[in-house]
């Protein structure tokens, strides 16, 4: 089946360029686990995948503000991912946790799931900065606690074919319970996993990292750089500001809303998650369904 350039075949869906087909290339198993799109497109050049393959990352700099908060032992509350590449994180929207490759089969089960956990050895190398989770024990689901709910509410992600190292992702909010809902935009966040290059700093302990995180949909744009000297290498979205949403609106039973993010990104394998609700790990988070990307 095709529907405006997207051929869905085996439960994928994969973009055909409008300028040349797409050569066939599938993610491994892993990244067939959990349901979702699959964005294929090819980058222009061959610079952008002698960036991935010479990524260094002696110095990080973030352009978009993230709150400061110690990483500490205590407990967490997010949805448990298993990336394409099987690393795990604890994920509550704009923020995440690393979960160590010594303890992710505590979570295997819970995967895509909203738990809280008591964490009880935490490394945070940077503050601000995400942290590793090297040792817990899970406490049960996880609960509501602020002041908005996520229940009734269901976060899509779609792939839009763009041009060259952009492409698009179209983010859908619905509620589909029976009340109406008020939505804070600043707490649905994203984040964009890479597998991890070696060199690169970072809290994971596994196969993989995030480029793009600690962000949200109504800050409007960021971008991340890695490397140093003359090789510097950034990651970057932006959101137009008609397809900006409001910092606090209400959907109405069955109602939706969108946004659209643009990225500039390197060649590389990617996969992108969205989620809402939780702040700095506090209380009960949905996920979209995942994006893998892969640019050529």
């Amino acid at each position: 089946m095709s529907v405006n350039g997207f051929s869905f075949v085996n439960g994928d869906w994969t973009l055909c360029n409008t300028s040349e087909v797409i050569a066939q290339h599938r993610p491994s198993k892993i990244a067939n686990r959990r349901p979702g799109f699959v964005f294929k497109a090819i980058a222009n050049g061959k610079r952008r995948l002698a960036a991935v393959c010479l990524l260094a990352s002696l110095s990080v700099s973030f352009s978009t503000p993230a709150n400061a908060g110690i990483r500490g032992p205590g407990k967490y509350s997010g949805v448990v991912i298993f990336d394409r590449w099987d690393g795990c994180i604890l994920f509550s929207g704009i923020y995440l946790v690393y979960i160590s490759e010594t303890v992710k089969n505590q979570l295997r089960k819970y995967d895509g799931q909203a738990i809280e956990i008591d964490a009880l050895d935490v490394v945070q190398p940077t503050n601000p900065g995400d942290g590793l989770i090297r040792r817990l024990s899970v406490l049960g689901p996880a609960e509501s606690k602020g002041w908005y709910s996520v229940e009734g509410l269901k976060l899509v992600a779609q792939p839009i074919a763009t041009e060259g190292s952009r492409m698009s992702i179209e983010l859908t909010i619905t509620n589909e319970g029976n009340a109406q809902t008020k939505i804070n935009s600043s707490q649905i966040g994203f984040v964009l996993l890479s597998q991890k290059v070696e060199g690169l700093s970072t809290p994971s302990d596994g196969p993989s990292t995030a480029i793009i995180t600690r962000a949200n949909i109504f800050l409007g744009k960021g971008t991340w750089s890695f490397g140093t000297g003359d090789r510097i290498y950034s990651y970057s979205y932006a959101i137009a500001d008609k397809a900006r949403l409001p910092e606090i609106f209400e959907l109405a039973p069955h109602e939706s809303r969108s946004t659209k993010m643009t990225f500039e990104l390197p060649a590389g394998h990617y996969q992108f998650f969205a989620g809402y609700g939780g702040g700095v790990h506090e209380s009960k988070s949905i996920v979209s369904n995942p994006v893998s990307i892969e640019l050529w």
